[in-house]
């Protein structure tokens, strides 16, 4: 994903920059983090941004115009009142972005590329100027994204392609709401929204663990803040247990690949660390049916067995979720005050990287949320059978990307 921009955000007019192609196609190309040969990469991801841009339309014209389809009307009138929260209640930025609408005309705006040696769960990064390093390449062409991934797998690395349907440019340009957002139920067209501004609000520089998990941190609080806002209980109450599904799920991930983190730590023979892989992820997904059947049949972490496990597949869960933990501890010590607790994140933001990455793994350990206990039991009571269907305003949208 493409996210994060620097410490609490002082923008200037994203759409003053919007102005300037020359710079558009230089911040895009170093924004968009890489694919195919590198210079053929910077003009894909130019061209990419700048299509974006060009097919932008102010959501209220969209919203009077008598062409725009009654679904679509509604969701993008959702999506204002979900952003002047954002603003009013969130305390998140106030700039050009999500005030327009843009249809790429494909179901989702970015493919991304992750990938991971063999026995390592260390994502590779790539690395651009003014922007950082990031352990996923995005792309706005799928078949893009399919051919580095498999340059990627012949050079024996652990690859996985996961569509993204929003990203961030943490300011630099007036992102849009997508079409691909939409296609998502109401409640996680928001959850994204809240998710993509923080990015613009605070960036920890070549971080992406802490970028994401702050993001998601703000999105899980903004999501009950904005439920509460409304007042729909039942909203609440399917929302209450997504998340207790997901933090279940998130737990089991998290247990795995602690053990395939033991397993390569080892520095066993290559061999026996390749066989002994194989049964941890062969574990796992027994471990899932397992939890599968004592959510009643429930189906809605399904995709995540589908796309093949491998370590590409499972490093990003950490990377979303693990600083989780952290952040809402330091969001508990300013007794729920946003904006306090932006301005502690923006105080991590300067901290020596190492310092930082002990103070949050610290936290974490003190502050346990995702749990796999081994056992069902403690999910299986009160879980209506949803048939498969439902929605996960964490893992379903943003994380799994």
């Amino acid at each position: 994903m493409i996210q994060e921009h620097s410490s609490i955000s002082n923008h200037k007019s994203s759409m003053k920059i919007a102005l300037r192609s020359a710079h558009i196609i230089l911040v895009a190309a170093t924004l968009v983090v890489s694919g195919c040969a590198e210079l053929a990469y910077y003009g894909h991801a130019a061209a990419g941004q700048l299509e974006v841009m060009n097919n932008r339309r102010p959501i209220p014209e969209v919203i009077a115009d008598p062409q725009t389809p009654a679904v679509l009307r509604e969701h993008l009138q959702y999506i204002e009142k979900a952003h002047a929260f954002a603003i009013h209640e969130l305390h998140l930025p106030d700039t050009a972005s999500y005030r327009s609408y843009s249809d790429v005309g494909r179901p989702y705006v970015l493919w991304n590329v992750f990938a991971t040696p063999e026995f390592s769960l260390r994502q590779k990064q790539w690395c651009y100027p003014f922007v950082g390093c990031h352990g996923s390449r995005p792309f706005f062409n799928e078949q893009c994204a399919h051919e580095l991934a498999d340059d990627l797998r012949a050079q024996g690395w652990d690859v996985h392609v996961a569509p993204s349907p929003a990203y961030s440019t943490r300011g630099w340009f007036a992102d849009p709401v997508y079409n691909s957002v939409l296609r998502y139920p109401a409640l996680d067209s928001a959850a994204i929204l809240f998710h993509e501004l923080a990015h613009e609000k605070v960036y920890l520089e070549n971080d992406s663990q802490a970028n994401e998990s702050f993001a998601m941190t703000v999105q899980l609080e903004g999501v009950q803040r904005w439920l509460a806002h409304q007042q729909q209980g039942g909203d609440f109450a399917d929302y209450a247990l997504n998340r207790q599904r997901d933090e279940v799920f998130i737990g089991l991930l998290l247990e795995y690949r602690s053990r395939l983190l033991e397993l390569y730590a080892s520095q066993k023979p290559p061999r026996y660390m390749r066989a002994a892989k194989r049964r941890i992820l062969n574990r796992l997904r027994r471990a899932y049916r397992a939890l599968k059947e004592g959510w009643h049949g429930y189906a809605g972490y399904d995709h995540w067995f589908k796309k093949g496990l491998n370590n590409a597949v499972l490093a990003p869960v950490g990377t979303y979720h693990q600083d989780v933990p952290a952040f809402q501890a330091l969001l508990a010590q300013q007794q729920g005050n946003l904006p306090a607790f932006y301005r502690v994140v923006a105080k991590l933001a300067d901290m020596e990287a190492g310092q930082r990455r002990r103070l949050l793994d610290k936290l974490s350990a003190a502050h346990p949320r995702y749990k796999y206990s081994g056992t069902t039991s403690s999910m299986a009571v009160g879980v209506p059978n949803l048939d498969g269907k439902g929605s996960s305003q964490t893992l379903s949208t943003v994380s799994d990307r």
